[in-house]
């Protein structure tokens, strides 16, 4: 008998199986690879969103806010408030609809977590300075807002007098 160049069955077999095996590996890992995309990318929105607002009141000289809503409602709006009555900001990325983001219904993440001095919103004067309402005085602790996927987290932090927002 004489040997032929190529592959037997079983070699073939296991080529195809490993194959597969790698290929079910690199799908669960970019699934993870995912998630972390789309937390970080509702995070960096929010954060975007929050400067927004706050160069809103301090370029039309008009108090801006957004008010925050967590799980199991996950959205947050931005609005132009006269201290009595809050009106809903377009959104000039959405064909000037209303100025709604549901961070779950985009993005799949829920914001675990809302203290800003103890409320879920916050106002900025003319000058940038973040408030828990128009009517109250200026934040004095760092608020926190908490956005989660799975058991990855993040935060978005605004620094109280300064209005600095950042993410952590």
């Amino acid at each position: 008998m004489r040997n032929l160049p190529g592959f037997t069955i079983v070699e073939l077999t296991m080529a195809i199986v490993i194959a597969i095996i790698l290929a079910g590996a690199a799908v669960v890992g970019l699934g993870n690879i995912m998630s972390g995309i789309q937390l970080s990318a509702a995070t960096d929105k929010l954060a975007a969103d929050l400067r927004y607002a706050q160069g809103l009141a301090t370029s039309y000289w008009v108090w801006h806010g957004v008010s925050l809503e967590a799980a199991p409602v996950n959205r947050y709006t931005l609005y132009s408030t006269t201290g009595t009555v809050d009106s809903v900001v377009n959104d000039p990325a959405r064909n000037l609809d209303n100025f709604i983001v549901n961070v779950y219904s985009i993005y799949g993440v829920t914001i675990s977590g809302v203290s800003i001095d103890g409320g879920s919103q916050v106002e900025f004067n003319p000058f940038g300075v973040p408030y828990t309402d128009k009517a109250a005085a200026a934040i004095t602790a760092e608020g926190v807002i908490t956005l989660a996927r799975g058991a990855a987290t993040k935060t978005v932090r605004l620094v109280p007098a300064t209005g600095r927002i950042y993410i952590q």
